[in-house]
């Protein structure tokens, strides 16, 4: 596994800063979560760098661009490739009912949540320092994001016009408007 990058040089910002309540609040919302990891599944979308450009459009005044999504995806590509998804995928290796495992199940999800913790502030950390306050108008296009991890995977852009795949981005495209 390659180190983090310079990530460890990167400047200090709380690991429950604003931007990660921002994250917790937008998925506690009905139907928020589900629809997040159907399109993480489908179309490979990285639901944090999504949460992230939401808030840094909303909460920072970001304007959110192609390019900008590509420096997120990038600053966080290899951290969620070394030990996010390797995490993600030993959670869900340890079965959900078996109370023998119980506890180790627990802390695997506690360590993929921490480590996803520490992406978002990283990302924080890339945000502008001084970012103006967002307009009234200031939105994300979920479409967009979901569509800049489509082109990533061969059949995921077909899934694109598929009703459940639509209803999930307009479920979110709500919850961020």
């Amino acid at each position: 596994m390659s180190p983090p990058h310079d990530f460890i040089s990167t400047p200090a910002v709380p690991l429950d800063g604003p931007q990660w309540r921002y994250v917790l609040a937008i998925y506690a919302l009905p139907g928020v979560s589900s629809a997040c990891l159907m399109l993480q599944d489908r179309l490979g979308l990285d639901v944090l760098v999504m949460l992230h450009l939401a808030y840094a459009a909303t909460r920072c005044g970001v304007a959110v661009s192609e390019e900008t999504i590509t420096a997120a995806d990038a600053l966080v590509g290899q951290w969620r490739t070394d030990v996010v998804r390797p995490l993600r995928a030993a959670r869900h290796a340890i079965p959900r009912h078996q109370p023998a495992v119980a506890d180790l199940r627990a802390k695997v999800q506690q360590a993929e949540l921490l480590a996803e913790q520490h992406a978002l502030a990283w990302l924080a950390a890339s945000l502008p320092p001084g970012s103006s306050p967002p307009p009234a108008s200031a939105v994300l296009s979920i479409r967009g994001v979901a569509a800049f991890y489509a082109a990533r995977q061969a059949d995921a852009v077909k899934a694109l016009e598929e009703p459940e795949v639509l209803a999930a981005i307009e479920r979110l495209q709500q919850a961020l408007d």
